[in-house]
């Protein structure tokens, strides 16, 4: 199952960075029928081709191996920000963590008023 999520994640950011199977390869130093077969879950990559290949897409291995149960586009955006979270000191998370919670609530209540 961590093969197919792994493969999954590199797919996601392959295509994200409007790469190919033989772009993303050749930025790694790999073959892309390598690329091909651990996008699909057939192989696990090895540490050094993991790291190869998120240097060639320009995330950290961390991004590769976590695990969202979400949409592609959503788990990119969750990561990016992410990003953004981790440079910011603990008063500014505090204040962050306000507007995006008023900013939910405010989502779902017009989720909910477009639903009666």
């Amino acid at each position: 199952m961590q093969r197919e999520n792994i493969g999954k994640k590199i797919r996601e950011y392959r295509k994200f960075n409007e790469l190919t199977q033989e772009g993303l390869g050749e930025k790694a130093g790999l073959h892309y029928t390598y690329i091909g077969q651990v996008e699909r879950g057939d192989k696990d990559p090895s540490f050094k081709a993991l790291i190869n290949i998120a240097e060639a897409l320009g995330v950290g291995v961390d991004k590769l191996l976590i695990n969202y149960d979400i949409s592609s586009g959503a788990t990119i955006q969750i990561s990016n920000i992410t990003d953004l979270l981790l440079k910011r000191n603990e008063k500014e998370l505090e204040m962050i963590y306000t507007l995006l919670k008023n900013l939910t609530d405010i989502l779902e209540e017009s989720d909910i008023e477009k639903k009666q």
